[in-house]
């Protein structure tokens, strides 16, 4: 009986362990690939495996910290943003050095898991195109301005896959998000000012307020939607000239954050 037995599950077993190494395979050879494309596609397929995955993780911090290419560094830090590999947190923050589109993903990979050490570049991105930001209230943030990063050089993934990988159907209105994404610049705005409504500092608050007057309506209702959730009382004066603002994407959001504002009990 155990030699039938064993000549069933023998093989099974074989084939199991067989499987698996080609699995593995398929993706180390993907990773080796000449083409930037082939190493991307096995980052995001490495990602679906989970961070419970020693080996999984490791590639795609190897792919963070020693691929040539930008555009994977970028990939690599979105992968483990999204599946909150908090193993991967100090190289994450090393990547925070990297050229500006690797920075800023791993900026928004570590904000996603709680981490919010890469806020200097959020801040960056939203004030990089006006003198006027306000003043930083502490010298980590003052330092963070001097090393500006000027949101025109923030090569995201490209409208279609900033939208869709970077921000979630879920960040933004769907009419804000197809306006916003169409320039790179004010793509990096509204993902920066996103993120620093997340910010526990309350300079955010402050950087939330000032963005309600930038240049592109995208950006100024990613700020009035921050306001919802950070805003004070003092938020409902710089809210109000936004509800005549000729976008209504503006000021729809402008009028749903002081409601909320004044439901949690804030006064003007």
């Amino acid at each position: 009986m155990w030699r039938t037995v064993l000549a069933v599950v023998l093989p099974l077993i074989s084939a199991w362990g067989s499987s698996d190494q080609s699995s593995w395979d398929v993706l180390y050879k993907s990773l080796a690939s000449p083409n930037p494309d082939h190493r991307r596609q096995a980052l995001t397929a490495l990602g679906a495996i989970g961070p419970a995955n020693d080996r999984a993780v490791k590639l795609i911090e190897n792919a963070l910290r020693d691929d040539k290419d930008t555009l994977v560094r970028q990939t690599a830090a979105a992968v483990l943003g999204q599946m909150e590999a908090r193993q991967a947190v100090p190289l994450l923050r090393q990547a925070l050095d990297d050229k500006d589109e690797v920075a800023f993903t791993a900026a928004k990979a570590l904000a996603d898991m709680g981490d919010y050490s890469g806020r200097g570049v959020f801040i960056d991105v939203v004030t990089g195109e006006r003198k006027d930001a306000p003043g930083l209230v502490t010298a980590k943030l003052r330092q963070a301005k001097s090393t500006m990063r000027h949101p025109d050089q923030l090569a995201l993934m490209g409208a279609r896959e900033a939208s869709g990988v970077l921000l979630g159907p879920a960040s933004m209105g769907i009419v804000v998000a197809e306006e916003v994404f169409k320039d790179k610049t004010s793509a990096g705005r509204a993902l920066a000012t996103s993120y620093l409504a997340k910010e526990p500092d309350p300079y955010a608050v402050t950087l939330l307020e000032w963005a309600l007057s930038d240049s592109n309506h995208g950006v100024r209702a990613m700020a009035a939607k921050g306001l919802a959730d950070r805003g004070n009382g003092a938020s409902i004066a710089k809210l109000q000239p936004l509800l005549a603002d000729e976008h209504t994407a503006v000021r729809t959001m402008a009028a749903a954050a002081i409601i909320r504002i004044q439901e949690q009990g804030a006064t003007p």
